[in-house]
This record gives structure tokens, C-alpha cells and sequence, in this order.
């Protein structure tokens, strides 16, 4: 059985950070903010990526529960 510790949840968030500071910087120099819901709708879809990355990254991060 594995166990969710500090150190997974800090990876996480990191991953989750560095994944939307990536699609931010990558994606801000086409960004046509007139566009109102393509906008919106681009940003969540972008945001919801990162988030799975993060998700991903904490299972692959799981401690192993030690047995005593």
C-alpha cells in the first residue's frame, strides 16, 4: 500500500505550476483577448492539462507504507 506524504503534495503542486507557467508563456503570444469565450474556454482547458500533469506526478510520487 502506498501513502500520500508532504513531499507528494509539494511535488504535485510544483508539477502543477510548472505545467501552467509552460501553457501560459507558450500560448500568450497567440491569445486574441477579444475572442471572450474561445479565451475562457482555451484557458480552462489549458489549466485542467496542468492539473492532470500534477495529478500524475503524485501518484508516480506515492511513498511506499512502511511496515512495522
Amino acid at each position: 500500500m502506498k501513502k500520500f506524504t508532504k513531499e507528494t503534495a509539494k511535488r504535485a503542486v510544483r508539477t502543477f505550476g510548472q505545467a501552467a507557467v509552460g501553457y501560459i508563456v507558450a500560448n500568450l503570444a497567440f491569445v486574441d483577448f477579444s475572442s471572450g469565450k474561445e479565451v475562457a474556454k482555451s484557458a480552462l482547458i489549458g489549466l485542467c492539462m496542468s492539473a492532470l500533469a500534477a495529478g500524475l506526478s503524485a501518484v508516480m510520487n506515492l511513498q511506499k507504507k512502511e511496515e512495522a
